[in-house]
This record gives structure tokens, C-alpha cells and sequence, in this order.
């Protein structure tokens, strides 16, 4: 009897030890330190190559630390063209797009550490065909996939060759469906909905067979599913551009390389309701405010206006702030002619911001390239320019006026050029390159700069028990 009771002491004690141990609180976890993860990212060139050109992938590390890259372009046949290599912190690098590409290819750069940017340009002759089409340059941002909408503004149909390229650089297909503004009408061409473009593919869009004889087009890509880049190059009796895409705000700056005779800026509004818009005009010497501008402008309508000249044809700079209503694009186009030829540029409307970097290749060696630097707020900005060249990085300290802009000469002749800036107050970059040689086509090609946002720092705490890491954000 006695030994049977020490034995169901024992069992129960057993039993309340093994119940004790469910129930405790688990051990601590042990964390990390905070750390930032790698800088990594993919910037999509969408229409990298076209029949008949030349076409070169500008590259800049602006950060301090080397970055490893690959590039994978399409081919005329087989596998995409893949192309590895490091870029140390602080330098620049241009490739030719190799010969074997398809003829009209889209490019993916892959990139982890530093601070990657990248330009693509495309460099067309005259066409030959019966209707007389100007070569020239073309140059765009590599960019990020947005959004839901990305909106390409400053095409036209009337005399002029226009192509909408969409790419989707992401795993999986990406649902689209495309509308056009064309001289303020919205058209919904069913042949432009729910068009499904395949993982790493391009679709071309010829804008004049749904648009025809247009004096303003305005593309408005629609994501139904996925993520997509996309651009449109136009080509006229004038010369050849891209026409960089960009993502409605209510806050835009609309960047020109130049001002005077040839230099347009346009605004449109982009949504369900009207927009009350306030306009500056800004240069280096003044801020205006523009008079005339309606209380409200309607859905889908705009304003196509002139860019009085700032003095030889000074940059100048168009400040939009939406006050009520829907969201805007906005963007600038300016020829420039010498002595016969000419060659015509464009600037998407940019958020300003406080870092911004900017890379743009010159090839003739008369070509000279500049940065503009737009401080549209009420109070001065103080600004710390790097400069990265063929003979190295250069940096310099400039304060901007409230309500003015600068222009600054980063490189004289061939080279690859790159621009960062880091501000403490928001502002707004663009490079722009001009070169016009005796007896041979002109090059006047610009870019707006891509906004530097800091990634957010994150404690990470590895849970032993599922055997993933649990990612906290840090206060």
C-alpha cells in the first residue's frame, strides 16, 4: 500500500512538472543590433533600342560603396543578353548596347550595394521614307516600376511618329489597360484594355492609330495587376525624344533647358474632378506668378503655354501646386537650332526633394552638359553638389534663393557625367546635354534627376521556434 502511494506521488509530481513547463512563458529571444540592410534595387529601361540606331546604358554609383550589377537586354534571338559588373562607389560607366539585341529591346539592371542610377540613350538617323523624319538623341531615366498609373504626357499625332512602350520587369504577368487624352478628349480604345503583358516583355503602342492628327496626346497606363515602366519615343521633322513617364501629383516642378522662341510647358489634370491650380515661373533671377490661369481647370483638360525667354535662352522652371481637387502631369519641350539643324528635348514633370542624383552621357567633342537645380520653396536651400566625370568627383557647397533656380557646368566634351545632391531643403534636379557640330546633326538631350529616399532601419529577431526572422521597425 505504501509503495503504491509513493508510486502515484512520484506519476502526479511528474505530471505537474511536464504541466508547469507547457505553460511557462518561452525564453527571451535574443535581437540583433539595428542594422540597414544592402542597398539593392532594379531600374527598367523600357525602350532601350529601335531599328537603325545606336543605343548606350549610362551607369553612376554615387554612393561610397562598390555595387555589384547585371544588365539582361532582350535579344534578337534566344536568352536576353545578360552583362555582370562592379561599379565602384563614386564612378561612372557607359555601355554600348550590344549589336545582337533585339530591335526594339527593353533592358533590366539589377543591382546590390551603393547607389545605382542609369540613363538610356538611343541616337536615330534621318529616315528615308516618304515622310521625312529628323535623327538626333534621345535619352531617359532607367526607371523603377511605380504605382498603378504611369502617365507619359507631351506626345503628339499631328506630323509626328509616336510609340507607347510598356514593360513589365516584375515574375509575373502584369495586367494593363491604357487610355489616351488627345486634345482633351478621353479615349478608352477597347483594343488598349486589359492587355496582358508577360513577365520581363515589352508592348509597343503606336499612339496614331487611336489618336489620329492630335496636337497634345496623353498616355494613362493603368496597372490592373502587377507593375509596369513605361515610355514613348516620338519622332518628328524637328528631331527625336523620349518622353519619360511619371506618376500624377499635386505637387510638380516642370523643368526647361531652355526658354524663349520653341519652349513650351503644359499641364494637364489627371482624375474625377477639376483642379485649382497655382502657377510660378521661376529662373535664376525671379519668381512670377502667372496670371490667367483659370479658377479650375476640368478632367482631363489643360494648359499649353509659351515659355518667355529668361534672358539668351536661360533655363527656366514652372512651380504647379494643385489647391483643390485631382492630381496633375506636367512637362516641358524646347528645340534648339543652329544654323539649320536642330534638335528638340524634353523634361517630365518631379516632386522635389532632398536627394537626387542624375547621370547623362556626351559623345561629341563639343558637347557640353549642365545641371539645373530648382529651389521652389519660400526660404533659401542649402545644397552640397558631387560632381562624377571622367577624371573624377568634384564637390562644391551652393545656397539657392527661395524661388529661384542655378545652373551649374558639370562637363565639357565626351564623357559619362553624373550629378548627386543633397539638399536641406526640397528641390529638384535635371541635367541636360547640347552639342551641334559643322555639317552634322544636332544633340540636344536632357533628363530629369531619380529621388534618393533613406531605407528605414529594422531590428531583426530571429524566433527559434518558427525559424524565420521577425522584422520590427525601429522607432
Amino acid at each position: 500500500m505504501k509503495l503504491r502511494i509513493v508510486v502515484l506521488l512520484v506519476i502526479a509530481l511528474a505530471g505537474g512538472a511536464v504541466a508547469i513547463d507547457h505553460v511557462s512563458p518561452a525564453k527571451p529571444v535574443a535581437r540583433s543590433t539595428v542594422s540597414l540592410a544592402p542597398a539593392a534595387g532594379v531600374l527598367s529601361c523600357p525602350y532601350v533600342t529601335e531599328p537603325n540606331g545606336i543605343a548606350y546604358i549610362q551607369l553612376a554609383n554615387v554612393g561610397p560603396s562598390s555595387a555589384s550589377i547585371r544588365l539582361a537586354i532582350g535579344a534578337s534571338k534566344g536568352a536576353p543578353i545578360g552583362i555582370s559588373m562592379a561599379l565602384p562607389g563614386g564612378s561612372t560607366s557607359s555601355l554600348r548596347v550590344p549589336p545582337n539585341a533585339a530591335g526594339r529591346a527593353a533592358a533590366v539592371i539589377e543591382y546590390s550595394g551603393g547607389a545605382v542610377i542609369a540613363t538610356h540613350m538611343l541616337f536615330l538617323r534621318p529616315s528615308s521614307g516618304p515622310v521625312f523624319r529628323a535623327g538626333g538623341g534621345a535619352a531617359s531615366p532607367c526607371a523603377r516600376a511605380g504605382g498603378q498609373d504611369v502617365v507619359v504626357s507631351g506626345a503628339s499625332t499631328l506630323g509626328t511618329d509616336a510609340v507607347l512602350a510598356v514593360f513589365n520587369p516584375g515574375s509575373a504577368d502584369a495586367d494593363v489597360s491604357v487610355s489616351l487624352i488627345a486634345d482633351g478628349r478621353v479615349l478608352q480604345p477597347q483594343r488598349l484594355s486589359r492587355r496582358i503583358v508577360p513577365s520581363h516583355a515589352r508592348r509597343d503602342f503606336r499612339l496614331g492609330d487611336f489618336a489620329f492628327n492630335a496636337r497634345n496626346v496623353i498616355a494613362v497606363v493603368h496597372a490592373n495587376a502587377g507593375r509596369v515602366v513605361a515610355e514613348a519615343l516620338i519622332r518628328s521633322s524637328q528631331g527625336v525624344e523620349f518622353l519619360s513617364g511619371q506618376t500624377p501629383s499635386s505637387e510638380l516642378i516642370a523643368v526647361a533647358g531652355q526658354s524663349g522662341s520653341g519652349a513650351n510647358v503644359g499641364v494637364t489634370v489627371i482624375g474625377q474632378d477639376d483642379a485649382g491650380i497655382d502657377v510660378r515661373l521661376i529662373s535664376a533671377a525671379a519668381q512670377t506668378s502667372i496670371a490667367g490661369f483659370p479658377p479650375s481647370i476640368p478632367p482631363a483638360g489643360g494648359r499649353y503655354l509659351g515659355i518667355p525667354d529668361q534672358g539668351q535662352g536661360a533655363p527656366a522652371a514652372y512651380a504647379f501646386d494643385v489647391t483643390v481637387g485631382s492630381p496633375i502631369v506636367a512637362g516641358t519641350s524646347w528645340t534648339t537650332s543652329r544654323g539649320g539643324p536642330q534638335e528638340m528635348a524634353s523634361l517630365p514633370g518631379a516632386v522635389p526633394s532632398l536627394h537626387w542624383g542624375a547621370v547623362l552621357g556626351a559623345f561629341q567633342p563639343g558637347t557640353g552638359t549642365r545641371a539645373v537645380i530648382v529651389n521652389p520653396s519660400g526660404v533659401p536651400a542649402l545644397v552640397h553638389v558631387t560632381t562624377f566625370g571622367p577624371t573624377g568627383q568634384t564637390a562644391q557647397d551652393v545656397s539657392i534663393p527661395a524661388g529661384r533656380l542655378i545652373e551649374l557646368a558639370i562637363g565639357r566634351g565626351a564623357g559619362t557625367f553624373a550629378v548627386f545632391v543633397d539638399s536641406k531643403g526640397p528641390v529638384v534636379l535635371a541635367l541636360r546635354s547640347l552639342a551641334f557640330l559643322q555639317g552634322k546633326a544636332g544633340t540636344s538631350v536632357a533628363v530629369a534627376g531619380e529621388s534618393f529616399v533613406a531605407a528605414t532601419p529594422e531590428a531583426v529577431a530571429i524566433d527559434p521556434r518558427a525559424g524565420v526572422p521577425a522584422v520590427l521597425p525601429t522607432p
